[in-house]
């Protein structure tokens, strides 16, 4: 049997449909582990992110935390505490000094600056030659967060002979270390007016996979928050912002209902277009076929056929003015465009005003009226 146009139309819809609910399905899965966010972002729930310390924090009675994916130059500030997880060492040690102000502006607003490295692996150890280049570097162009903060970072290294160390997901121990005041430390405080800043050498303690060991360092994490009641998680400096497009104000709006009655309207347009209501024409039968043949032949063709612009004129003439005033109308009409233009003589006009109205045959009246026109005398 073959498949009908609404069959296949209801064919391709539940296909589409099917294909929309598994795609929402996938994006639903790895939005809930969050591993489309980077690492240690509070959106990611795998061991990788922060979700477990951000969820955490909003169970404690009286304490509060929120999300940040503005810049931090338009960060809330006051006395709360601000996260910044997961920022790469080398990056960060090379910021230039306009970067360093904006969170020493933030600190002085009161809040406590978190900034967490993410944790690297040992280098190899380099060569004499390039160790005594390395001073001179640094005498001659120290770098702003040396000038500002006299904060160096260092790194612990392994002999060059040494196997690399394997790489399995993100380490848990750092080669990094801070150099502060003559001393080597893996954290420290900087005050800033009514803030401070924290550096942090090793963002692995705040991570979900830290919070899921039984020993997890709860000594470290009441440190890092210090005695703010607001945690704020900054995304912004992870890529994670929001644009304000119309998805995110339908999002903020709790639009998605009437997202999917658009979606569902369209697809009863597409499918009223692609097919019709009315059921098909049956068959007919050989008997049947011979029978409207006949009928065909014996009655009166009733069918409309598309007519011109003239025909549709003389239709509407014909059925509006009686033919016995025909003549008259057009007499009446013709005079009031002023003859067309042309001059006529009063006596001719009175001969085919007394035509108009006469009974007979209305084309002959007409056929007379135009040779009178025609006639060169004034009669």
């Amino acid at each position: 049997m073959r498949p009908t146009n609404k069959n296949l139309v209801i064919l391709a819809i539940a296909l589409a449909g099917g294909f929309c609910y598994g795609l929402w399905k996938l994006y639903e899965l790895r939005f809930a582990a969050g591993d489309i966010y980077p690492p240690y972002s509070s959106l990611r729930a795998d061991p990788m992110g922060s979700k477990a310390l951000y969820e955490s924090l909003l169970q404690l009675p009286g304490a509060s935390a929120a999300r940040n994916y503005l810049p931090i130059e338009k960060a809330p500030k006051g006395n709360a505490t601000m996260l910044f997880l997961g920022e790469e060492p080398y990056i960060f040690e090379a910021l230039p000094e306009e970067r360093l102000k904006e969170f020493e502006a933030l600190a002085l607003s009161g809040s406590r600056v978190v900034i967490a490295m993410r944790p690297l692996l040992r280098l190899p150890a380099q060569k004499p030659e390039s160790e005594k280049a390395t001073p001179e570097i640094e005498v001659h162009n120290p770098l702003p967060i040396l000038k500002r903060w006299r904060v160096s970072f260092g790194y612990i290294t392994r002999p060059a002979d040494e196997d690399d160390e394997p790489v399995t997901g993100t380490p848990k121990q750092t080669a990094l270390y801070f150099r502060y005041q003559a001393k080597t430390v893996p954290r420290l405080e900087l005050p800033f007016g009514n803030g401070v800043i924290v550096l942090l050498a090793n963002s692995y303690a705040l991570s979900n996979e830290a919070l899921a060991d039984d020993d997890r360092d709860v000594e470290l994490l009441a440190w890092t928050i210090g005695g703010n009641r607001h945690i704020i998680f900054d995304e912004h400096h992870l890529g994670i912002t929001e644009s304000g497009g119309i998805v995110t104000l339908a999002r903020k709006y709790r639009l998605e209902g009437m997202a999917a009655a658009l979606l569902l309207l369209l697809a009863l347009f597409i499918w009223k277009n692609s097919t019709s209501f009315l059921p098909p024409p049956e068959p007919a039968s050989s008997f049947r076929a011979a029978t409207v043949r006949e009928r065909s032949q014996s009655e009166p063709d009733d069918s409309v056929e598309a007519k011109d612009i003239s025909a549709g004129l003389a239709n509407l003439l014909r059925r509006n003015v009686p033919r016995k005033q025909l003549l008259q109308l057009c007499l009446k009409e013709w005079e009031n465009s002023q003859h067309g233009g042309r001059y006529y003589s009063p006596v001719k006009l009175e001969r085919m005003r007394s035509l108009a109205p006469q009974e007979g045959d209305t084309a002959e009246t007409y056929r007379r009226m135009s040779k009178m026109l025609t006639e060169r005398s004034d009669r």
